[in-house]
């Protein structure tokens, strides 16, 4: 079986970036909606269980190193499924899922700014957004670059090894 070899800093960085984007936007919606604070911890226990469950059980790298976050080791809650091939389309929705989840502090902030369903920001609201905002997009970034573009799995059509294959058909 032949894989990429991720180190385990990689691991750690995309890791230090995710994690705390994620309790960040947390903390931001907890003060100001209930509803999307609720949202927001139900979808990443769905991401972490359900995730999990469908994407890394059936990944070449259940178990070991590589730049998702410590997902392969999350993922030994469930005993490693070699019957099925890995899903692409699963690992696809995943992210999907998880950009959106991303984006609900960002939409609670703009409804805040609207006086819509969320109240008024304070500086320091807007201050903890931006900090969130900003690690968020540095995580998108390393993730991609230290993730997606070296990754050799062609069932998900956002690694290098897809776009390879999808250039040398055209």
């Amino acid at each position: 079986m032949n894989r990429v070899l991720w180190s385990r800093q990689t691991m750690l960085l995309n890791s230090l970036l995710f994690y705390p984007a994620v309790f960040l936007g947390g903390y931001v919606l907890w003060g100001k909606s209930a509803v999307m604070f609720s949202v927001y911890v139900a979808v990443w226990l769905g991401v972490i269980v359900l995730g999990r469950y469908f994407v890394c059980r059936h990944c070449k790298y259940y178990g070991v190193d590589c730049p998702t976050f410590g997902y392969s080791y999350l993922a030994r809650m469930f005993k490693k499924d070699e019957t099925k091939p890995f899903s692409g389309l699963a690992c696809y929705i995943d992210i999907l899922v998880q950009v959106l989840v991303m984006l609900l502090p960002v939409l609670a902030w703009i409804f805040g700014g609207l006086h819509v369903v969320v109240p008024r920001y304070d500086t320091i609201d807007h201050v903890l957004t931006g900090t969130y905002v900003a690690l968020a997009v540095s995580m998108l970034g390393v993730y991609t670059a230290t993730g997606c573009n070296r990754c050799d799995i062609a069932e998900c059509r956002l690694s290098r090894a897809a776009r390879d294959r999808k250039s040398k058909a055209q």
